[in-house]
């Protein structure tokens, strides 16, 4: 290696060297490797408060609230197992067309997309699940109907010219 040449190789080696520090590294500097220690603080910071126990509360707690039904309500007062998660579903009967008569559950599918769905004597299909509302800022549950329907005839198409 020629005498000139030393300079630049051990700079560029630095600068290498250094990078690779950094980016082992995480935000608050500790080495992204090392777990971090339950004990370890600043040298600044104060000593932890001590634990001090909880005064004895003047009233009794109230009772913890029941948890949100995982059950879905149906147009014929019967409750079936909510699907795909849904905790609190909305009942059937406000996604049910009104006039339509009510028909009872016969079975459950998987749809490809890994949906279940209550499958209905009438071949209606029907579903819960949660999805994100922006809206709400939460998860949500959701109702789907999906009813077959005739198909209404196409209308003719004009032969090209």
């Amino acid at each position: 290696m020629k005498r000139g040449n030393t300079i630049p190789v051990i700079a560029t080696s630095a600068v290498l060297a250094l990078a690779i520090v950094l980016l082992c590294r995480s935000d608050d500097g500790a080495p992204l490797h090392a777990a971090p220690s339950p004990t370890a603080q600043p040298a600044d910071a104060p000593p932890p408060a001590p634990v001090v126990a909880a005064p004895a509360a003047a009233e009794p707690a109230a009772a913890p609230s029941p948890a949100k039904p995982a059950t879905w309500l149906l147009p014929d007062g019967s409750r079936v197992a909510a699907l795909n998660g849904a905790v609190d579903p909305k009942p059937l009967a406000d996604a049910w067309p009104p006039g339509v008569p009510w028909s009872p559950i016969v079975g459950l599918e998987r749809s490809p997309a890994g949906v279940d769905w209550y499958v209905h004597a009438d071949g209606s299909k029907s579903t819960t699940e949660m999805k994100w509302r922006a809206d709400l800022g939460r998860d949500d549950a959701v109702t789907r109907l999906a009813r077959p329907t005739p198909v209404a005839p196409a209308a003719p198409i004009a032969a090209p010219r």
